[in-house]
């Protein structure tokens, strides 16, 4: 039961933290449409791994046998069929009539939270099947709840440019394409430690592998800000008012936090000061 305990926790710690902020993110009136994104994608990840990556492999399997061709298109699996499983989300009259340039990412982020969150049911389920798992205690599963929880970002991410992008009568299908090409950037990783390139070894491999999922949601995070305008770090870290020259200004992303101060440089002075973290936060915006 470990590995479900490890669930039932990354669960409920990503409902609470990106409920929270999507919430912060949204006007009042949006966050219907935002709550309804996220239930309907609850069951996609299993559905479209069943539905359409499974048979699609086993079609493959039978036209190009178990070889390298196969595992180079199989690099292609979950940007091609994930992708666009969350994208259906707009076919849905009572989502897309809502979207609006305002809330367009909101409602991404908010897709791709039910998305991750069936995914991590799916990989429970997968992991329950292996019988060395099932012995193992939830608190050795530290680096599934890590992973599940940045990954739940990556999947409203890879579709933020798409939604807003189309929210903003722009082209739709290039910030899909984006999105998958981010996809498959994000997993090729996986093949490289597959066929041990370099001659690391698995355990540098997956070392590297964490480092680069890191690296590659900071840069995800201040893509998306930037598609926002800078909303999304003010609902994260919020504002505040310099104690010198008396500026309010939106908190910096690089800073040196200390609980309940923080280290911070102000962009109206220039200069670097102690901060309390408790300055009030800016309202969400409609």
């Amino acid at each position: 039961m470990g590995i479900v305990i490890a669930a039932l926790i990354t669960t409920l710690l990503t409902l609470v933290a990106y409920s929270y902020l999507l919430h912060r993110m949204t006007a009042p009136d949006d966050r219907d449409v935002v709550f309804r994104a996220a239930l309907i994608m609850l069951p996609m990840q299993p559905l479209v791994f069943y539905a359409v990556r499974m048979p699609l492999h086993h079609w493959l399997q039978g036209k190009l046998g178990a070889g390298d061709a196969l595992t180079a298109i199989s690099l292609f699996y979950a940007p091609l069929t994930e992708e666009p499983a969350k994208w259906l989300v707009l076919l849905l009259p009572f989502i897309r009539r809502k979207l609006t340039p305002d809330n367009a990412v909101a409602v991404a982020l908010a897709t791709g939270l039910g998305f991750a969150i069936g995914e991590i049911w799916f990989l429970t389920e997968q992991l329950m099947r292996v019988p060395a798992m099932r012995a193992v205690p939830f608190y050795e599963f530290g680096g599934f709840l890590g992973e599940r929880f940045l990954v739940t970002f990556v999947h409203g991410a890879t579709i933020a440019f798409a939604f807003k992008w189309l929210a903003d009568g722009r082209s739709f299908w290039l910030g899909a394409l984006l999105g998958v090409a981010l996809h498959f950037a994000l997993n090729f990783p996986i093949y490289l430690m597959g066929i041990d390139l370099g001659g690391i070894g698995r355990p540098a491999w997956a070392v590297l592998l964490q480092l680069y999922l890191l690296a590659f949601v900071v840069a995800l995070i201040v893509a998306v800000n930037g598609l926002v305008h800078g909303r999304l770090r003010e609902t994260v870290l919020g504002s505040a008012t310099c104690p010198e020259c008396g500026a309010t200004y939106p908190r910096p992303w690089i800073a040196i936090n200390m609980l309940t101060t923080r280290y911070e440089r102000c962009p109206s002075c220039r200069h670097w000061h102690w901060v309390r973290m408790s300055e009030p936060k800016p309202p969400a915006k409609g």
